[in-house]
């Protein structure tokens, strides 16, 4: 059979032989190339980004051999503009290289909003427009007059704000209201297990001011600060505990369950 012949010739089986070969020579080119282009079966350790600026991110970036993408921006007044306050993945996080990082910065420009009339209207009028309009109750002052917690002036950083003037979101807007000419006492909101934002939120509520904020040790990020939860305030909240309205409230904030009693572990809904 002429096809059993060519099978016997020798030339068939080094072309085949060489064939076999080439075939194996470039599988192991390509395997080795994608081990080295792809790092395969390695896996690194996310950097912690947080709080960088845009340099520094580049520069660890580079040095990590990782991608990096900005997605997502806000403004936090007291963080630095530009730098990062949040990333995925999660520092830590081991990844390969050329990975990349998504990031979420501080804006460099916060969006600008017009101051609203608040004089004349009863404080928690006032804070509801305030917040609808992306602003912050700052200071509380008490000033003599009948109109007991009614607005008699709207300042910005000491001075008289008129209504209209244009100014950026998330900014602290202290408000002069009248103490109905005596000075009046209100009980003291218990703040205990309440995160950040809802804490400063029941401070403002009681017609007191927010004293010192401070963070224990296990607080490192600003998603940490946010999700941290206050476990001393002074003064007290024991039974009916009374303060000056317009006074000061300090509250120190934690992570540490331990810090909080075990048979009140479910944390108050923010």
């Amino acid at each position: 059979m002429r096809w059993l012949r060519i099978f016997k010739k020798r030339v068939f089986w080094k072309t085949l032989l060489y064939a076999a070969g080439l075939y194996f020579i470039v599988f192991l080119l390509v395997t080795i190339g994608l081990r080295i282009f792809t790092y395969h079966g390695k896996s690194f350790p996310v950097p912690d980004f947080k709080g960088l600026d845009s340099i520094r991110v580049n520069e660890l970036a580079l040095y990590n051999d990782l991608q990096v993408e900005v997605v997502d921006s806000t403004f936090i007044p007291y963080l630095v503009k530009g730098s990062v306050i949040d990333q995925y993945p999660q520092p830590g996080v081991k990844v390969k290289k050329n990975r990349t990082i998504f990031l979420t910065i501080n804006a460099f420009n916060q969006a600008k909003v017009e101051m609203p009339n608040l004089v004349g209207v009863s404080y928690r009028q006032g804070k509801t427009t305030l917040e609808s309009r992306g602003l912050k109750v700052g200071r509380i002052i008490y000033q003599a007059d009948f109109a007991k917690n009614n607005i008699l002036k709207q300042q910005y950083q000491g001075k008289i704000i008129h209504a209209g003037t244009m100014i950026e979101k998330e900014e602290l807007i202290d408000l002069v209201l009248g103490n109905g000419l005596g000075q009046s006492s209100v009980s003291v909101p218990d703040l205990k297990k309440l995160k950040y934002n809802r804490a400063i939120n029941e401070i403002n509520d009681a017609y007191f001011n927010v004293g010192n904020v401070v963070f224990d040790t296990t607080v490192h990020t600003f998603r940490d600060s946010i999700n941290a939860m206050v476990w001393r305030q002074y003064p007290g909240n024991y039974g009916n505990s009374r303060a000056v309205m317009g006074s000061r409230i300090d509250i120190w904030l934690t992570l540490n369950p331990e810090l909080f009693p075990t048979d009140t572990a479910t944390v108050k809904t923010n």
